[in-house]
């Protein structure tokens, strides 16, 4: 692996960590059983000290995980690596982006982790 790889894997390993912390907030979330209700989702993005928060329904963060190379971020270009993943859908208060390459298969590796 080069060191390209490897940083786009560590990439994905930092996202995972938020994922595994909105799965925890997905699950003891009182609400988790509504579809249309909306909690509050940690950003996603590589910034290891970012704590936005970012509204979501459930529905709408169960889409997107749904997809392990798929991510929440906000809806910033800070909270975004061009090289690393692509915004698959852009809404006003979250992007969605997807792993692609190393950090995509690093991202399918982790989901089954969590």
């Amino acid at each position: 692996m080069n060191l390209e790889d490897v940083r786009r894997s560590r990439a994905a390993e930092n996202q995972s960590i938020f994922r595994t912390v909105n799965e925890h907030i997905h699950d003891v979330n009182p609400d988790s059983g509504d579809a249309s209700a909306e909690g509050r989702f940690v950003c996603e993005c590589t910034k290891l000290d970012c704590a936005d928060l970012l509204p979501l329904t459930m529905a709408d963060y169960e889409a997107v995980r749904a997809d392990p190379t798929h991510f929440i971020v906000a809806p910033d270009p800070s909270h975004f690596i061009a090289d690393v993943e692509r915004i698959v859908e852009r809404t006003e208060h979250y992007w969605v982006v997807e792993k692609i390459g190393a950090a995509a298969e690093r991202a399918e590796e982790l989901a089954d982790t969590i």
